[in-house]
């Protein structure tokens, strides 16, 4: 069951709530119709906060992963143009290793550990680090390098000393940036979750409560009582 099919359900049951007319009057609060309005609306609007923060959280993650998409690129495009113009040997193994690690590579391979008792197999896949920071962090370090060797003077302007310290301006900003969003939406996820499932006086313990009074005052074969019956409040699984 979805939020949103959440919200349905608890539409539908403050729905039943007002065509009963005078004839629903719970001597608690929290379970009269304007009451049951306001929890509606207060459930939706932070539904609706959660939507636009997470569409702001796909947008800038798209922006980083496009801006990152040729920093390894560029990092064997400094090691190369170190190389070639005779850079010292001491520069070149520093920016080979930066390198090395923003490439995801290790020097030697390292024996695959045993599995403890009990355990699965190790898995042996190898990939590219998804670690953004460690990533800006090896960048960085190799423009310093780069930056550091006189005879470093490239022709192409993305490989230049001043359009790489861009890059690596722009790439901690844009990390720093997804944190910012990623914190907003948790924050978001906390609170709709808080409102609509958490406690006495969230959504769906009050739509129970509310078809628990219904049940009580009109019976249980009773019409406002049989449209309820498929009427699920239940938290989503995932």
């Amino acid at each position: 069951m979805s939020h949103v099919k959440t919200m349905q359900a608890f539409g539908k049951l403050k729905g039943v709530c007002t065509g009963l007319g005078g004839a629903y009057n719970p001597g608690q609060q929290n379970l009269q119709v304007k009451a049951l309005t306001t929890l509606e609306f207060n459930a939706q609007q932070l539904m609706d906060e959660v939507t636009e923060a997470k569409t702001a959280y796909d947008n800038i993650t798209n922006r980083r992963e496009l801006a990152f998409r040729d920093v390894r690129s560029l990092g064997s495009s400094i090691c190369y143009l170190l190389r070639s113009c005779g850079a010292h040997p001491l520069t070149l193994a520093d920016a080979m290793t930066s390198n090395r690690l923003l490439q995801g590579r290790m020097r030697y391979r390292t024996p695959e550990p045993k599995p403890l008792e009990g355990e699965g197999p190790v898995s042996k896949r190898r990939g590219h680090p998804k670690d953004y920071a460690s990533m800006v962090q090896y960048f960085a370090q190799l423009v310093e390098t780069a930056s550091a060797e006189p005879l470093y003077r490239p022709v192409a302007e993305a490989l230049t000393v001043e359009r790489l310290a861009q890059k690596v301006l722009e790439l901690r900003s844009l990390n720093a940036l997804v944190m910012k969003a990623e914190l907003t939406l948790s924050q978001l996820y906390k609170q709709r979750n808080a409102l609509m499932y958490e406690g006495e006086g969230s959504l769906v313990n009050t739509g129970r409560a509310v078809r628990n009074y219904i049940r009580a005052v009109f019976g249980f074969r009773s019409d406002p009582h049989e449209e309820l019956i498929n009427v699920s409040l239940t938290k989503p699984h995932r």
